[in-house]
């Protein structure tokens, strides 16, 4: 029998509940797991990576003699970083690579082209056993195995998906410490769990989305998925709560707890069981994401009552047009205001709201419309102000194309970009001059003190432009005040209960 141990790495993210998820299911299934976390997450200052962090990790691979060596690959933005981590593998390593996550899953043959072995697709855990054992084992045989994608011959061989549980209970909880775990970044090495010294525990109630947007992947990802294979999966009660008990145990700094679902799970039973035993078990302050169509007002209360501290709800765009026929979104004005009051009158302590601004497929009407959307919502509340980012496989793309906005090859230029480039578009695009001042006139709207003041500039936004200037540059030193100040009474919060 073949060495009994797998290396996982994980990139730009020390959270990493698929890879933490795939050492669980390798640990019941008899294995031993090496974790990697290579470089963490920096979106204002993304760092490439180094000859010395490479260096690093080929040794502390070589040193673990694996029987395979896992990739998770979760996105695009970091395809530099995964590439050269392939290419040092394979001159370094002898053991076969497999990788998987989002992007591998939507795109395997890119994958394999680049070198790897193996690629899984969609759920991992018992693709991943099955395929250990037919590397160490000489069995199950390849073609046997769920949603494998391989080359033979030079050809392509994808094998139908599955494997995935409709129960996803049954894929228990993800390692909370990975016993051993290194972590790479700034040219050194710290032989630890960098999970360990964090503040907050990520946890999902549940897989998939319900909605159909077309800037993200997830309605891409379930295009794939077998019949009988529901677009939302939902863990007990039980199984969440075990979670968050160990991660209580484990992680000695922890004072909150943030929610990872696309959409939090709503349904009165569901969150009638929670409510008490997170009371009783739990009673962190946690985050949720929601959207304006899941708000419900009854259901904010019961879980404010047990320390629901943040909704981060996406709205992107105040425009009916944008939103609608770009983003493929089909929430009304009334329902994001009814929504806002909701979050507000329900009692929740913060309201975070994102939108993607000052992109191809906006107008400056557009951008107006939702300068008047965001005056109309219900304070208070904190703006995080996106540009789009264009993602492989999502429908936003096709639509780019069809519609002459940009080229295949120049949108292939913008998604396989470096990180530092994807993530300087992402964060916040200006562009000419009246556009950029609209978008800082909404940035002011979430501060009280500038609200007045930037609706009396409305009639004139660019013969004002000096004094919106002034007024963004006081905004954004209130951001970060805002910012340390939410945090501070987070940790307050959490000594308190």
């Amino acid at each position: 029998m073949a060495n009994n141990k797998a290396v996982l790495i994980a990139f730009h993210n020390i959270k990493a509940l698929g890879v933490r998820y795939l050492e669980s299911a390798l640990i019941r299934a008899g294995y031993e797991v090496s974790t990697v976390f290579f470089k963490g997450f920096n979106s204002r200052c993304p760092r490439q990576v180094t000859e010395k962090e490479l260096e690093l990790l080929c040794e502390f691979i070589k040193s673990k003699s694996p029987y395979m060596v896992g990739l998770s690959i979760m996105s695009s933005m970091y395809c530099d970083t995964v590439d050269a981590v392939i290419g040092a593998l394979k001159k370094n390593i002898s053991a076969p690579i497999v990788a998987g996550g989002a992007f591998a899953s939507m795109f395997p043959e890119r994958i394999l082209d680049s070198g790897v072995d193996y690629v899984i697709r969609a759920d991992g855990e018992n693709p991943i056993t099955a395929l250990s054992d037919n590397i160490t084992k000489g069995a199950p045989e390849l073609d046997t195995i769920p949603s494998l994608s391989r080359k033979v011959s030079g050809e392509y061989v994808h094998n139908e998906i599955g494997g995935m549980l409709t129960d996803i209970d049954g894929y228990g909880i993800p390692a909370i410490e990975c016993s051993d775990s290194c972590y790479i970044e700034n040219d050194t090495i710290k032989y630890s769990d960098p999970q360990l010294e964090t503040l907050s525990y990520e946890v999902i109630a549940s897989r998939g989305c319900p909605f159909t947007c077309s800037y993200c992947c997830c309605v891409n990802l379930r295009r794939l998925f077998p019949k009988g294979i529901k677009p939302v999966r939902t863990r007990s009660v039980q199984s969440v709560i075990s979670e968050l008990v160990e991660a209580k145990k484990k992680l000695k700094k922890l004072v909150f707890v943030h929610f990872y679902d696309e959409i939090f799970p709503n349904t009165p039973g569901w969150v009638d069981e929670f409510v008490e035993e997170y009371r009783k078990k739990i009673n962190l302050p946690f985050t949720i994401w929601s959207h304006p169509k899941m708000v419900d007002i009854e259901v904010l209360k019961k879980l404010t009552k047990v320390g629901l501290y943040e909704v981060i709800m996406g709205i992107q765009s105040g425009s009916d047009r944008v939103r609608k026929e770009i983003f493929h979104r089909y929430e009304t004005r009334e329902d994001i205001l009814s929504a806002t009051k909701a979050i507000k009158d329900a009692g929740v302590a913060h309201a975070s709201y994102d939108f993607m601004l000052q992109h191809p497929f906006e107008t400056i009407e557009d951008l107006k419309e939702t300068y008047y959307l965001v005056k109309d919502m219900t304070m208070p509340f904190e703006l995080q102000l996106h540009g789009l980012n264009f993602l492989p496989g999502t429908d936003i793309v096709d639509m780019a194309k069809e519609q002459g906005i940009l080229t295949a090859e120049e949108l292939d230029k913008i998604m396989f970009a470096p990180m530092s480039e994807q993530f300087g578009a992402y964060w916040k695009r200006e562009e000419e001059l009246e556009s950029k001042l609209w978008y800082r006139m909404i940035y002011c709207l979430q501060f009280k003190s500038l609200r007045k003041k930037v609706m009396a500039l409305e009639s004139d936004v660019v013969g004002n432009e000096s004094v919106i200037n002034s007024y963004y540059a006081k905004a954004v030193k209130l951001a970060k005040l805002a910012y340390y100040t939410k945090k501070i009474k987070l940790v307050i919060k959490s000594k308190l209960r």
